[in-house]
């Protein structure tokens, strides 16, 4: 065989690898058995709850959850009960509904035009990061899972002249191994911080009878009660390993992750800073989200405004990153969320009205577009959660 013909038929082996390879990662359907019930937030009339089919890759809209602009979304564990925030200025505030065909709902509260653009659930509370009047907001549940009042209202303030605002962007609790006590963490965009507080029981609150938790849980300043980030880093959000050790935080204007590990000492939560590296390449001022995949062996995060999408790292053993790859997305990514199982990712696309279905290949961390999303008509999704689901409703 000449020479020439020979690097032709390799070539085509090549390439007819590469195409069989893809068509494996892509059409891998039969061991897939479990179905996810994925909720998508966003800036619109409701919330939308989605059933997704990991053998077609398809979502399939089951229900809405009416509310004012509901941006952003915190589930129940058992999945029974959804809560979200109205970010909308004078009509603001915290909603639920129980996630039933039904769809009865759990309270609304208003927040004066504290704009929240954050909600978690944790212990039989919802803690909301306040973008609008930049604090904190804390609520009990009672077992139905109905809102009460905040029973703690905490606002931020700048410590110096001239003052700048306070802009919170996410809370997240981190628990302690050394002493198991729970820490509330507030990324604070406006004001280049981590406030860190202490998480625990309100034994000078007067108790609603019927609360969720027994007894109200309530935040306390503690000594290592602020981390400062470089001037205009502009922190929004952050991911913690698996096993507690470190802290990673993606930074919004900036468009860089800090990494930090952490610690404990005398009833403080310690953040110390070990790495500093740039994620959005085009430095576009607009990262948005952060996540580690389950197995805790790759960190991704998106970026918009610039050349959207998302930059994949690899963590290493002392929970430090390297920037590995990057996948383009549709337009404008904010939330994503990736499943228990680590194998699929699904991005909002805010300004493209979409919501796209990723694969994650587990052995490289690297993202492969199935082709498959949702598209709204009046519905900008920003926030996305998933679990599993126990029926196709």
């Amino acid at each position: 065989m000449k020479t020439k013909t020979r690097r032709l038929v390799f070539a085509v082996l090549i390439i007819g690898y590469a195409v069989a390879v893809a068509a494996y990662i892509l059409n891998m359907k039969s061991n897939h058995k479990d179905r996810y019930a994925v909720y998508i937030g966003g800036y619109g009339a409701a919330a939308v709850k989605c059933i997704f089919n990991p053998n077609t890759y398809e979502l399939a809209t089951v229900r809405d959850f009416k509310a004012d602009n509901p941006s952003y979304l915190a589930v129940s564990p058992s999945g029974g009960n959804i809560w979200g925030v109205s970010e909308s200025g004078k009509n603001s505030g915290v909603w639920g509904y129980q996630d039933s065909a039904s769809v009865k709902s759990l309270g609304i509260v208003r927040d004066g035009g504290a704009d929240p653009c954050h909600i978690m659930y944790y212990k039989g509370h919802l803690f909301t990061a306040n973008y609008g009047k930049g604090g904190i907001s804390v609520y009990s549940l009672d077992t139905a899972g109905n809102i009460n009042p905040p029973h703690q209202i905490i606002n931020f303030v700048s410590p110096a002249a001239p003052r700048t605002v306070s802009r919170n962007h996410q809370v997240k609790i981190v628990t302690s191994a050394k002493s198991k006590t729970d820490y509330l963490l507030s990324a604070d965009k406006g004001l280049d911080c981590i406030h860190i507080m202490r998480l625990d029981k309100d034994t000078s609150a007067l108790c609603p009878e019927g609360l969720m938790n027994t007894v109200p849980l309530r935040l306390y300043k503690c000594d290592s009660a602020l981390v400062n980030v470089p001037k205009g880093y502009g922190p929004r959000n952050f991911a913690l390993s698996a096993d507690g050790r470190f802290l990673y935080l993606l930074c919004e204007t900036s468009g860089h992750i800090l990494v930090y590990s952490v610690s404990e000492a005398e009833n403080n939560l310690i953040l110390t800073q070990l790495q500093d590296t740039l994620s959005d390449y085009s430095n576009a001022a607009a990262s948005a989200d952060l996540h580690i995949s389950p197995d805790g062996r790759f960190l991704y995060a998106s970026h918009r405004r610039g050349k959207d999408g998302i930059a994949i790292f690899q963590i290493g053993a002392n929970g430090l990153v390297s920037r590995i790859a990057f996948q383009v997305t549709d337009q404008w990514p904010r939330s994503f969320a990736i499943t228990p199982d680590g194998e699929f990712m699904f991005v909002c696309c805010q300004k493209d009205k979409s919501v796209q279905t990723f694969r994650i290949d587990r052995s490289s961390g690297y993202l492969i577009n199935t082709g498959k999303k949702i598209t709204f008509q009046d519905f900008e999704p920003s926030c996305v959660k998933v679990r599993l689901s126990t029926s196709h409703t």
